[in-house]
């Protein structure tokens, strides 16, 4: 019989997972080809920002697996250094271009698009990233280039445009490495797509008790440079903030030049339209991770949230019904966490303003607990918020910040939201207790009490119609 060829193009997170999964379950019934134009596969984009500020030491330490994994224990070709420039649906083939300039094509029958998220640089910085001390953070090979240059003694103020996730993050690590970091924000609050503004406070307290300058609601209208480097930024209140270098971390975009050569639909968000078999408007061509759309499931309209345990899943989906499986990928409820200088920020569901935008009648209890029973020494303080529809009482969110615990809670309650469950089933959940670990009301229960106030303690039977 002859084998089924499949094509990967990208080697991250959702590329590689799909590739295992197609030779996991078609072993030699199936030629599985990743084509990645840089240098590295299988690799932890999220830890790039403690690999510039030194806290993992080598950048192999961010490869998930080495190259022999895959192509000598898995079967895959790996081609490194190749970049699909085009993609000819028509005939089921890639056009290919080798470092170096060699030129090649690849014919498939399955195509996996894992072309990932590009930075979003405006038109007039965009010459500025070929100057020495202007970078973006969205590869390994940028994350060595930063840090080979923050290490360098000249090096004392450092300017990060954006306070998203990679901004948060990487304060802290150029806090590690001595330097002054200053974060310029156009929107009036850190984390601003996720938090709400009373929750951005807490997240933004641990940087500045560290020495992280926040400059928060102004914009950089321009930078200036000369003698070959950016020297300072123009910001739209009329002040500067000058830097001996400046990392931008304004958000990314779909990368999906491919997918508009090859004629797929592009989605309402403006990454790849998917079914959620993974599929595109083409039924033999897949698009996996940061550059596909998906739904969100508290909405059930399409989303696109480049996060990799989504990644992860959509590879793991398109690559069992590649094989012939049968796999869904039902959709996300938008969790995410970050941390900076110990304190863990995270979040799931829809905050105020997005329950609001989507008519719901959002309501809300926020409170500040302990997360050990009062008599035991030591441990730490959350500060939770949890987010309810008014008229049903179903559950839209929550927002966590302080010690580790910040991440579970709000997990417990991501649970909830794929079930579309409500403030009483969060009230009832049988939660573990333990002095050393939880006090005996746990946090989300006394959130849950607080909103059963405002909506009545008598649980609204039926299921919640979306």
């Amino acid at each position: 019989m002859e084998r089924v060829r499949v094509a990967v193009v990208g080697g991250g997170a959702a590329g590689m997972s799909a590739a295992s999964r197609v030779k996991r379950l078609m072993r030699d019934r199936a030629e599985v080809v990743v084509f990645e134009k840089g240098g590295w596969v299988s690799f932890a984009l999220c830890g790039t920002p403690y690999y510039i500020g030194c806290e993992v030491k080598r950048l192999d330490d961010l490869v998930h697996y080495p190259l022999s994994e895959f192509v000598e224990k898995r079967g895959i070709d790996v081609r490194l250094y190749t970049e699909v420039v085009d993609v000819e649906p028509g005939e089921r083939r890639l056009r290919l271009r080798r470092r170096g300039g060699e030129e090649g094509v690849y014919e498939y029958d399955y195509l996996v698009l894992a072309s990932g998220a590009v930075p979003k640089v405006p038109g007039p910085w965009r010459e500025l990233l070929g100057y020495e001390n202007f970078f973006v953070l969205r590869s390994l090979d940028d994350a060595d280039r930063i840090r080979g240059y923050l290490v360098r003694d000249r090096v004392r103020t450092v300017a990060i445009i954006g306070a998203g996730y990679i901004g948060y993050e990487v304060s802290e690590a150029v806090r590690r490495l001595g330097r002054r970091p200053v974060v310029v924000e156009m929107m009036p609050s850190v984390l601003p797509a996720v938090l709400d503004p009373d929750m951005a406070e807490e997240a933004a307290a641990p940087l500045q008790e560290n020495g992280v300058e926040l400059r928060l609601g102004v914009a950089v209208q321009r930078f200036e440079a000369e003698g070959g480097r950016v020297r300072r930024a123009v910001l739209s209140d009329g002040s500067s903030v000058e830097a001996d270098a400046f990392i931008v971390a304004i958000g990314v975009a779909p990368n999906r030049a491919l997918a508009e050569k090859a004629g797929l639909r592009i989605g309402e968000t403006g990454a790849v339209w998917t079914n959620e078999w993974m599929q595109t408007s083409r039924p033999e061509v897949y698009a996996v991770g940061d550059v596909a759309e998906t739904r969100d499931l508290l909405t059930g309209k399409p989303v696109w949230v480049p996060l990799a345990p989504a990644a992860n899943k959509m590879g793991f989906v398109a690559g069992t019904n590649i094989a012939g499986g049968e796999a869904v990928f039902p959709g996300i409820v938008r969790t995410s966490v970050t941390e900076a200088f110990g304190t863990v920020v995270a979040a799931t569901g829809l905050n105020t303003r997005q329950a609001e935008r989507e008519g719901f009648r959002p309501v809300a209890a926020k409170l500040a607990a302990r997360t050990r029973a009062a008599y035991i020494p030591g441990g730490g303080r959350v500060a939770l918020k949890v987010i309810a529809d008014e008229e049903t009482g179903m559950l839209l969110g929550a927002q966590a910040v302080g010690d580790e615990t910040a991440f579970w809670r709000v997990n417990v309650v991501a649970a909830l939201l794929m079930n579309r469950a409500t403030v009483w089933d969060l009230f009832s959940l049988d939660l573990g207790y333990m002095p050393k670990v939880s006090p005996v009301w746990d946090p989300l229960v006394i959130a849950a009490r607080l909103l059963m106030r405002r909506l009545g303690t008598r649980p609204r039977r039926g299921p919640v119609e979306g």
